[in-house]
């Protein structure tokens, strides 16, 4: 892969290892906030204070999100997506390649960059309007509703980074002219 498509791609790759090292911490912090909110019901009940609340709650979900919307492009960076592997397991590697580059440019980019782009909107709205929950001591949905264009870019940018990894590997397959590699799956940060 001529240097500069292999740098995009580490590029990409190492945008989504970021976002994916924030969704790992973030899990923590979305299991201590849990454990609190259930053992905050359980003894604030017992000596009749209050020890969880609607935000604790709250965060716990929003987490959840970050989770997820960030961890959608590492996990196909990783090939962590669920596939039905029926017919494929029977193909030749250059078939199984072109099978998934076209599901990339044909299904996984045109929905992720849809989705990012009717998302814009209403993340847009919800700071506009400085959009709270509406319960009492809920959070802001303003970041929540930021996260879902960016879990998509971050979801197409990694479909074009696998895309361009998976067109080098069918233009070149085993062979390396020019002593160059493509890019590996992981690599970046």
């Amino acid at each position: 892969m001529n240097g500069r498509f292999a740098g995009l791609v580490r590029m990409l790759d190492g945008m989504n290892a970021a976002a994916a090292w924030l969704a790992r911490w973030s899990v923590l912090l979305m299991l201590a906030i849990g454990f609190w909110n259930v053992v905050g019901r359980y003894v604030g009940s017992a000596i009749g204070i209050n020890l969880s609340s609607n935000g604790l709650i709250e965060a716990q979900w929003y987490l959840f999100a970050l989770i997820f919307l960030l961890g959608l492009g590492w996990t196909l960076q990783k090939d962590g997506h669920v596939r039905v592997d029926v017919l494929q397991s029977r193909w030749s590697a250059r078939r199984q390649a072109r099978q998934e580059l076209s599901s990339l440019l044909l299904l996984l980019l045109p929905f992720a960059f849809g989705v990012m782009a009717l998302s814009v909107a209403p993340a847009l709205r919800s700071w506009s309007i400085g959009e709270m929950s509406p319960d009492p001591g809920g959070l802001p949905r303003t970041w929540l509703k930021s996260l879902i264009p960016v879990g998509f870019l971050l979801l197409g940018l990694q479909g074009i980074a696998e895309s361009l990894r998976l067109r080098w590997k069918l233009m070149h397959g085993d062979e390396q002219s020019d002593g160059q590699q493509p890019p590996q799956e992981g690599t970046g940060l």
